[in-house]
Parts: structure tokens; C-alpha cells; sequence
């Protein structure tokens, strides 16, 4: 089957986590993605560590199925290389401070007098406009101004950055989505667009749920723990030797009761205080150590069983490695295997598309740096070994 992006060509100018995320996504559903590096170091993140025999395992993973070319932006020849290159792209994602792109005369309204149809994707820590534009901006601090960290943690603790990125990953998958949505309208009009993708707009989106409570109570939203401050119960509990999820969503006595008897605690079906799912909401505290002291006394194989059988959502609290060999994660695919030089092999998370009428997924090996440089400009600009080696003498590429 073929690959749902076949054929679209993507230059990817971005470094570290939320562009090479967004173009990672595009990679696994087909297009072919040419990632521009600074010639001698490349990509930041090619440093970070753990390393296997001296390449970053984060790199390999976030920048599989991709090719590598060296080239120096700074320098006048390698902006007339990078000019020129474009031309044959249709695509292209940069994620430097606002105003970069401009001074080296690669700005959208400067590339696409060339190429009218070229879909030029910047992703920014705040956006390309505003009060805040020009600061440079990493996950936390995003994640900070966005809220999300005030709403992470256990209620009167300190704020927390959640376990994964995700002011750099959720970024990536908007600017993917936005990408994909204007390569269909290019279909209908036949121009590209400028994607002004911002980290933080796309924090403020997710924090939906805090914001429209906020304006629903007058009353500022702060860190739970594990709970949803919406349901109860609906949080992580404590078995006698593991943690484990345990959840229902819904405003029926019944319902309730229902899970009451599973868990062998039909009395508390029928407190006063735990009827309704508002009522549960209201008086948690007392619910929570209530259930907490039931589950306590049985390991969490058993309340994973009976709430299982008696279809209640449950699960258990994962670590990393039990993720990586969970039945149902591996079923799906979501650990992939990528080619690797020193190792044959590498295992890395998969993309989640899963399409009846498409191949999708890691679609290579992770690039050397600058390891498609030649084969690049000789095919698409057409430049002999000659003009290609006064380029690399240049400090160009």
C-alpha cells in the first residue's frame, strides 16, 4: 500500500523537539523529508545523551525516515543554495525565534515570489506576533505561561512540568495538522500559506477544560493529583502492592451503585453524600479515603480483575518499561523498529496513524549528518562534484 503523503516534499530547518516532531509525523505518513543542518554540528539534539556508540537515541528516534543535508544559513552562498533548493519543495517548517528566517532573506514573503505553492510552516514559542514574539522559548517555559504546570501536581504543592514535553510534541501535531490541511487547499487553490503555529496558542488549547471552568465559576482551577476535577471517582489509587486507575463518568445512582457491589462495598452505594456524580464531586475528599482504605487491602491484580469483568474502565500504572511490553501496545504496533548502522536495529515509539488504505510509520533509518548533501544538490540543482566541493570550502554546506 502506498504511503498517504507520497510525494510531497518537506525541508525541514527546525532542531531539537517541536519541529522535528511535526516533521517526524509528516515522515511516517509518506513525504519525503530533507532536514537542513548546520554543517560540523548539526542538529542540537544530535549531542543529547543516552548515546549509542556516540549517536543520540532522542535524535534517532524523532528524526527516522528523514535525509540530512548540511548547509549554512549565515552564509550568502548557502541562502542562494537554500533559495534555489526550495523551488523543488512543498513544504518547508523552521522553528527559529521570529524574525531569524527574515534576516537571511528566507522569509515567506521573500520564497514564495519563487514558489507560490510552497507551504511554509513556522512553529515558535509565542508566535510570530505579539508582546512576547521574539523571546525564546523552551518546553517549560511555555508550559508555565500556558498554565499547565499550575494545574499539575498534588493540591497546595509546588508546580510540576509534566513527564513528557508536551508543549513541543502537542506544537508538532498542530503544525502537522495545519500542514496537511493546507496541502488540501492548495488542491482547490492552486497557492501555499504562511502556518503561524504558536507553542503556547496550542498550550491554551488544551487547557479547554480549565479555562471554560474558570469562566463557568468565577473559581481558579488548580492541581488534583491524579484526579479529574469534573468526575469521581476517577483518579489513581493505591492497591497493597501497586498502583492502578480506576474510573466512571456518569450522574446515575445505578451506575454508581454498580460499582459499589464490585468492589464489595454495596454501603456506600447508598451514602447520601456519593449519589450522584456532583455529589461524589463535592465531598471527594471523604470518597477518596474511603476507597483508598477498601483498595488498600488487596493487591491490584484482584481490582484489575473484578472491575475488568464487571466492564469498568481500569488499568494499571505503567512504568516505562512495562509500556514498552505491554500486550496491548505491542499488538498495536507502537513499538517500531527502525534500521540502525551500529546496531542493526533500533526500537523507537511509532506514530499512532493506523489507515485501512495506507502503509504508514517510521519509513527509514535516522540520517548521518549532512549524509544526503551531495546526492541532493547533484540531483535537484544539478551541480557537479566541482561546484559541490566550492561550497564545502566555502563553509556553505
Amino acid at each position: 500500500m502506498n504511503r498517504p503523503l507520497e510525494g510531497i516534499r518537506v525541508i525541514d530547518v527546525s532542531r531539537i523537539l517541536a519541529g522535528p516532531f511535526c516533521t517526524m509525523l509528516i515522515a511516517d505518513l509518506g513525504a519525503e523529508v530533507v532536514k537542513v543542518e548546520i554543517p560540523g554540528s548539526g542538529d542540537p539534539s544530535r549531542s543529547i545523551e543516552p548515546t549509542i556508540n556516540g549517536d543520540s537515541v532522542f535524535f534517532i528516534s524523532i528524526n527516522r525516515g528523514k535525509k540530512s543535508i548540511t548547509l549554512d544559513l549565515s552564509k550568502q552562498e548557502g541562502q542562494k543554495t537554500f533559495r534555489d533548493l526550495v523551488q523543488h519543495f512543498d513544504v518547508l517548517v523552521e522553528n527559529f525565534v521570529p524574525g531569524t528566517m527574515a534576516r537571511f532573506g528566507l522569509d515567506y514573503e521573500t520564497l514564495k515570489k519563487s514558489n507560490p505553492r510552497l507551504i511554509y510552516t513556522s512553529i515558535s514559542g509565542y508566535g510570530q506576533d505579539g508582546p512576547w514574539a521574539k523571546r525564546p522559548a523552551l518546553d517549560i517555559t511555555v508550559m508555565a505561561k500556558g498554565g499547565l504546570m499550575s494545574i499539575t501536581g498534588l493540591p497546595g504543592g509546588e508546580p510540576l512540568r509534566p513527564g513528557a514535553s508536551l508543549a513541543d510534541s502537542t506544537a508538532g501535531i498542530f503544525a502537522a495538522l495545519s500542514i496537511v490541511s493546507a496541502l488540501w487547499q492548495r488542491q482547490k487553490t492552486g497557492e501555499g500559506q504562511h502556518i503561524d503555529t504558536s507553542m503556547l496558542d496550542c498550550q491554551v488549547t488544551m487547557m479547554e477544560n480549565p479555562i471554560a471552568r474558570y469562566f463557568g465559576t468565577g473559581r481558579i482551577p488548580g492541581p488534583v493529583g491524579t484526579r479529574n476535577p469534573m468526575a469521581a471517582p476517577f483518579q489513581v489509587f493505591s492497591a497493597s502492592d501497586h498502583y492502578f486507575a480506576a474510573a466512571i463518568f456518569t450522574n446515575r445512582p445505578e451506575d454508581w451503585e454498580y460499582f459499589c457491589r464490585v468492589m464489595g462495598r454495596p454501603d456506600l452505594g447508598e451514602d447520601a453524600r456519593f449519589r450522584s456524580n456532583n455529589d461524589r464531586n463535592r465531598n471527594v475528599d471523604s470518597l477518596t479515603e474511603l476507597l483508598q482504605t477498601t483498595f488498600s487491602t488487596k493487591p491490584a491484580a484482584h481490582w484489575l480483575r473484578v472491575f475488568t469483568e464487571a466492564g469498568i474502565s481500569c488499568a494499571p500504572v505503567n512504568n516505562v518499561k512495562e509500556v514498552t511490553e505491554d500486550e496491548q501496545v505491542l499488538y498495536r504496533g507502537m513499538i517500531a523498529a527502525i534500521p540502525n548502522a551500529s546496531t542493526g536495529t533500533w526500537r523507537v515509539a511509532n506514530t499512532p496513524f493506523k489507515m485501512s488504505e495506507s502503509t504508514t510509520g517510521p519509513a527509514g533509518a535516522a540520517p548521518g549528518l549532512g549524509e544526503h548533501t551531495n546526492s541532493i544538490l547533484r540531483e535537484m540543482l544539478g551541480l557537479s562534484d566541482k561546484e559541490i566541493e566550492d561550497l564545502r570550502k566555502k563553509g556553505a554546506i
